[in-house]
């Protein structure tokens, strides 16, 4: 690819707007750069989604850029043999060295078999490039990340009910909150700045603030309540919630049950819908004139949501009347003592939040009527990454359902399901299906077709999940179990390192030994660029130019009323000699592949590229070239680069009141009972069965239910369960080389730290400072200890991602523990089977360092 370094803003002393890498959030921030050096960085006050606003992360990426361990000449390993600690006796090579031995590997792989190549990184601005890529050379196996952590049970929620990959609280009118296993509006979140802001104004203005969470995190210190639930229970509170809703207060919303949900549809006794026999459209039964016609029908007045209704000789309830049923069976003071919340907290929560929804209540907004649902839940991590996950993210939002609560003035909110380039659609049986921009591939409703794998993340498995790339290690190291018909060789990986963020490391070093060929293009050597055979060294985000937009427009640009805007990086500074953006390696190796033509011919496709603008065959651009025409397509053809030179976020247009609220201008309907999942479950089996797999289909449930995790069952000396939590000063493992960052967090006592209860410390003679053990069945850790009330009793309390030990990471060297060297490789008994959410609860034992394991 041709290199662009003709443009980046000449000047002695000048401020150079660009776009923010110290998360995935893509923050506009101005730089100041002076005599060639960057002295500052501060928030962009013209960038929508900063709005002069900067955290910490932002401020301090300047210092990585001159981090005396960054890697400036590609690097190749001289000593064969992999292992952690083992020293790969690095030696120098030139690029073009470098490239010749990729090239050559890519190649013959290729000719092999190309699916045997991976693609492994962490880079919102870069997937649709390096997807193109991997298309272009024929791998199915992209892209491997830390999806362990990020939302495989969260995001197809939203993805079934908000036509949204991520959620928000409307924070304009929102007058109750609740957070839950999530710090929405804290810094350690989507659109962080913007959402900080928000609620930090409407707590002044009087909103009420509840968090669950087992560890009193950041959003916990500022709440009015705190409710410090037992790791991986979420799904009992949330399951005793709806069952003292629809029983107790009988309060759910059923005007918009009836003509924005699939609650009318009848359900026949074996779980699925009765379908008209011409249409086969699900039926529902009209109160107005006392029959059952197809949901869609031009004549339906009155639809019910409850009541058994004779059909063609059968009995028939509409899905609201079986999921009240199914609600009506939870135990609520055995979900009380599972979830460990009293349950005068539980009911008291549950009333406050129903009455504060306002049923029944509307707002005007520029000419339109809507409804005003001024309470909200937002959900994430916390509560999802269990072994339950998708049913208890569920459950959790059918409490917005169940109040009408969604993407409407004041309640939950989807990120921008509907756009300038794109919408929502309605899909089979009425229901809500997300647009191809916001996931083209895997659509978790209506599914795909389950067999037997072809991908290494096993997805054909999952057919309702959106991505299982936490099951990459489960397909690399098993392949024939799973019916793959080989196994792969050669991964190019980059700003993802899967040896911390993944599982035990020792399990995940024999994962990445299997691969016979590994190129890691990274500014540290961290612990999985130690396993690579080919280092190269990668650009700064203040050093590249990136595609356009640099923030996606479906998850990182602010929901509801406001604006749309783009974010445009730009370098700031020119890269050290030596070093490279990754993904214009990327464009090289394609090149030197014979595919790039191909390449340009799926970005026209997939890139936002209008016609008038798509890529001639036989052609090459800069990263800045493409960027240049995407922004073109996306802002208009008047788009000049002097843009740039005041503000890194571009504004197209006002957002209108269909795209800000959408849920009431949708002509789909909304799922609280999950049909789908029953014919998903059934094709599944037969797969599993054919490969003589065992599996778990408890959660192909159309209703809710509760599913324990592991840790939940008693082990013998394993007494406590471990916890991780984020800190709003570090994301991921990004931020752990830098030296001001990590001085703030060593001023914090509890980011490094290992937290329990005062109690336990009590009871096991352990004291803040003693400097202890805490050891699963699967991996141990050593770290100082932190005794706190801030911590549920049963729990051991880890942050972050932290516990480096790679020579090429000496500020962040032996800081902290590591969470996930307690956790074992992906199994059966570990995962959400339905979504292939790992669970990252685990058993623990902690005891002082030195005393003996039984100790």
């Amino acid at each position: 690819m041709i290199q662009d370094r003709q443009h980046i803003r000449r000047g002695k002393d000048v401020w150079v707007p660009t776009v923010c890498a110290g998360c995935y959030n893509c923050c506009g921030v101005r730089v100041h750069r002076v005599n060639g050096k960057v002295v500052e960085v501060v928030g962009d006050p013209k960038a929508s989604n900063s709005k002069g606003y900067i955290c910490a992360k932002g401020i301090c990426r300047a210092l990585d850029l001159h981090h005396p361990s960054r890697v400036v000449k590609p690097l190749k390993r001289t000593n064969p043999e992999k292992g952690i600690g083992v020293d790969p006796k690095w030696a120098e090579i030139s690029w073009e060295e470098a490239l010749d031995t990729i090239t050559e590997k890519l190649g013959k792989v290729r000719e092999e078999d190309p699916r045997k190549l991976i693609i492994s990184h962490f880079d919102i601005s870069a997937y649709k490039p390096t997807i193109a890529f991997a298309l272009a050379y024929g791998t199915v196996n992209f892209i491997w990340n830390r999806a362990d952590y990020c939302g495989s049970a969260s995001h197809p929620v939203w993805l079934i009910t908000n036509g949204a990959l991520n959620s928000e609280i409307d924070f304009e009118y929102c007058k109750y909150f609740i957070l839950w296993g999530t710090q929405l509006g804290h810094v350690v979140n989507t659109i962080p700045l913007v959402s900080g802001h928000a609620l930090a104004e409407r707590r002044r203005q009087g909103a009420k603030l509840v968090v669950v969470d087992p560890f009193c995190s950041n959003a916990a210190a500022k709440a009015d309540e705190w409710l410090p639930l037992k790791p991986g229970t979420d799904g009992a509170l949330a399951l005793a919630m709806l069952n003292i809703m629809v029983y107790e207060l009988g309060i759910y919303d059923v005007d918009f049950l009836k003509h924005q949900t699939n609650g009318p549809y009848l359900v026949q006794p074996d779980g699925h819908y009765l379908r008209d026999e011409e249409s086969g459209e699900p039926l529902v039964w009209d109160l107005s004139d006392g029959r059952a016609k197809p949901y869609d029908a031009d004549d339906l007045k009155d639809p019910a949501i409850e009541g058994n209704y004779e059909v063609a000789g059968g009995s028939y309830r509409p899905a609201f009347h079986v999921l009240k049923d199914h609600l009506g069976q939870i135990d609520v003071d055995e979900m009380s003592r599972i979830c460990t919340i009293p349950i005068e907290r539980i009911r008291s929560i549950t009333k406050e939040f129903c009455e504060a929804a306002r049923i029944g209540s509307t707002i005007e907004i520029e000419g339109h009527k809507l409804p005003l649902r001024p309470a909200g839940i937002d959900f994430k991590r916390g509560a999802a990454a269990h072994k339950g996950g998708f049913n208890t993210c569920f459950a959790i939002h059918l409490i917005n359902l169940l109040v009408g609560a969604i993407d409407v003035p004041g309640g939950q909110r989807g990120v921008n399901p509907q756009g300038p380039y794109w919408s929502a659609e309605t899909g089979p049986d009425g229901l809500l299906v997300p647009s191809d921009v916001i996931t083209k591939y895997n659509k978790p409703y209506p599914g795909r077709q389950a067999k037997i794998p072809e991908h290494l993340d096993l997805q054909e498995l999952f057919p309702a999940a959106l991505f299982t790339r936490g099951l990459y290690p489960w397909g690399i190291d098993n392949p024939e179990v799973f019916g793959i018909p080989y196994k792969p060789e050669v991964m190019l990986h980059s700003r993802s390192n899967l040896m911390l963020n993944s599982h035990n490391p020792h399990a995940m070093a024999e994962t990445l030994k299997k691969l016979k060929f590994q190129v890691s293009m990274v500014m540290f050597i961290d612990e999985t660029a130690e396993f690579a055979d080919i280092i190269l060294p990668d650009a700064h985000e203040f050093e590249r130019w990136d595609i356009f937009p640099a923030n996606d427009p479906y998850a990182f640009i602010a929901p509801g009323p406001g604006e749309w805007y783009w974010l445009m990086r730009q370098p700031v500074v020119e890269p050290p000699e030596g070093t490279r953006p990754f993904l214009e390696v990327y464009f090289e190796l394609a090149e030197r592949l014979g595919i790039l033509d191909e390449m340009y011919q799926i970005g026209n496709d997939s890139w936002v590229i209008d016609e008038q603008y798509r890529f001639e065959k036989g052609k090459e651009y800069t990263i800045r070239d493409i960027a240049e025409r995407q922004a073109k397509t996306i802002l208009g053809p008047d788009f000049s680069w002097d843009r740039l030179q005041e503000t890194s976020c571009m504004v197209s247009r006002k957002k209108t009141i269909e795209e800000a609220f959408p849920r009431m201008f949708f002509k789909s309907r909304v799922p609280i009972y999950l049909e789908y999942l029953l014919k998903h479950g059934k094709d599944v089996k037969a797969v599993t069965d054919e490969l003589g797999l065992e599996w778990d289909f408890t959660p192909y449930s159309p209703v809710p239910v509760w599913i324990p995790c592991e840790a939940h069952a008693d082990d013998e000396g394993y007494d406590l369960i471990v916890t991780n939590g984020k800190v709003p000063t570090h994301q991921f493992s990004v931020t752990t080389e830098n030296l001001w960052i990590d001085e703030i967090a060593v001023r914090n006592p509890y980011t490094y730290s290992v937290m329990i209860h005062t109690s336990v410390a009590e009871k096991k003679g352990l004291e803040t400072g003693d400097k202890v053990c805490v050891e699963s069945r699967y991996g141990k850790v050593t770290g100082r200890l932190m005794v706190t009330e801030l911590i549920h009793p049963e729990c051991i309390g880890t942050c972050g991602t932290f516990g480096h030990w790679a020579k090429g990471m000496p500020i962040s060297l032996n800081k902290g523990v590591s969470h996930n060297q307690l956790l074992p490789p992906p199994s059966l008994k570990r995962i959400d089977t339905l979504t292939g959410q790992i669970d990252t609860c685990i058993r623990a034992k902690i005891y002082k360092a030195g005393e003996r394991d039984d100790a």
